[in-house]
């Protein structure tokens, strides 16, 4: 954090419709009607300042309006008053002109459900680290819920950074199930800008895996058929998880939740980077000649998720091999061979998501139907499932 930078007023913070550094993509959602109006701040890097807006919808469109802050008073245009509140209060009461156009201040915009503010959250505990921050355990403050806090660790400086956690949150919110981490809010009054989401108490299933090599087969089966109910939901919500794998799926008193929504795109096809770097070890052949992810490279991640949860002792996809050499030797068909210990049935189901051919494997929800099935049959104890398989020592084929 900057050694002199400001801090915002009690009294601006305070405002119902003080949305703090609300990107502007969001804010431009809430603002419908005409003279719908917000107030945000953002901090500008380069001047270690901080600045507020009043955001409006005018006849023309949305307008953003510098409010000029310092401790005694708040001015926009010709207008000025001892705080913001007093300010759009004198605005609301009289109409203001700015460069032409009337300002017509009508319906304050309050914060939804999911803005929380600093002081809603208590948190303290160092509990790991995310793609764009550090992650703490903590509790709201009124329900004391105990909580997953993930805060941004550029303090507002990068707007790169914000937006990628808004990009999270903007799909974690539309999401309610039992095998999706439940969202809380996010926190954009004041620095740190944070994620609030539910704590899960097993951590993630990549870390239970390695520190159990004797979990059990019925247990792999079932967590094997969670993960694929979160993701068959995330399908149905028209979402590409595009990062699914054993690290980015958590445990709560026994059940798994599919986490780590940075890189989820609510879309049917999503063009990626080919230059830029990529989890390659999950990563389906087809992808490397379109650059296009589909639900169905979610499905072939899930294939390799599988083998994930049955290898013993825990080890990463084609741990043995260079990144490059994963690419060169998947895209020319060769998948691992299937760990000691996984029910032929699994195995089947395996080579069905990991096909060289995006068409030919199963969707989401026929995935989720084959391996409720299969742990049905684990649950009750069925010999045909309990006997291993067969050893084999051949790579599964794809064609």
């Amino acid at each position: 954090m900057a050694p002199n930078r400001e801090r915002i007023a009690e009294d601006d913070l305070n405002l119902p419709y003080f949305h703090g550094a609300l990107m502007n993509q969001d804010a431009d959602q809430l603002l419908v009607n005409e003279g719908d109006f917000m107030v945000t701040s953002r901090t500008v890097a380069e001047l270690n300042k901080l600045q507020f807006h009043l955001a409006v919808r005018l006849k023309k469109g949305i307008r953003r309006y510098e409010i000029k802050r310092n401790s005694t008073s708040a001015k926009l245009g010709t207008r000025s008053a001892g705080n913001i509140g007093k300010l759009i209060d004198s605005l609301k009461a009289e109409t203001i002109e700015i460069k032409g156009e009337k300002v017509a201040l009508k319906r304050a915009i309050a914060k939804g459900k999911f803005q929380l503010m600093h002081r809603d959250v208590n948190f303290k505990k160092q509990i790991g680290s995310g793609a764009y921050g550090t992650v703490y355990k903590g509790r709201l403050a009124k329900n004391n819920a105990v909580i997953a806090v993930k805060k941004l660790d550029t303090e507002g400086t990068d707007e790169e950074g914000l937006a990628d956690m808004m990009k999270e949150a903007r799909v974690m919110q539309l999401y309610d199930h039992p095998n999706i981490v439940k969202f809380y809010g996010f926190i954009l009054d004041d620095f740190p800008y944070l994620l609030v989401l539910e704590f899960c108490n097993g951590g993630a299933v990549e870390d239970l895996l390695r520190e159990k090599p004797d979990l059990k087969v019925n247990r792999r089966v079932q967590y094997t058929y969670m993960a694929s109910a979160g993701m068959d939901y995330l399908h149905k919500k028209n979402c590409i998880h595009r990062d699914i794998a054993a690290r980015n799926c958590l445990i709560h008193n026994g059940v798994v939740k599919m986490a780590d929504f940075g890189m989820c795109r609510a879309t049917a096809v999503y063009k990626v980077d080919l230059s830029k770097p990529l989890n390659v070890r999950w990563l389906a052949p087809e992808v490397w000649n379109n650059g296009e992810t589909r639900f169905n490279t979610d499905v072939y991640a899930f294939g390799v998720m599988i083998w994930e949860f049955f290898i013993t002792p825990y080890q990463s996809p084609y741990h043995e091999w260079k990144g490059y050499t994963v690419k060169q030797k998947v895209r020319a068909g060769y998948r691992m061979p299937p760990p000691d210990g996984m029910p032929r049935e699994m195995m089947i189901v395996l080579n069905e998501c990991w096909n060289h051919d995006p068409n030919k494997r199963p969707t989401a929800e026929k995935l989720k139907e084959k391996l409720e099935e299969l742990n049905q049959k684990f649950e009750a104890g069925d010999a045909s499932v309990l006997q291993g398989p067969e050893k084999s020592s051949d790579p599964p084929t794809n064609n």
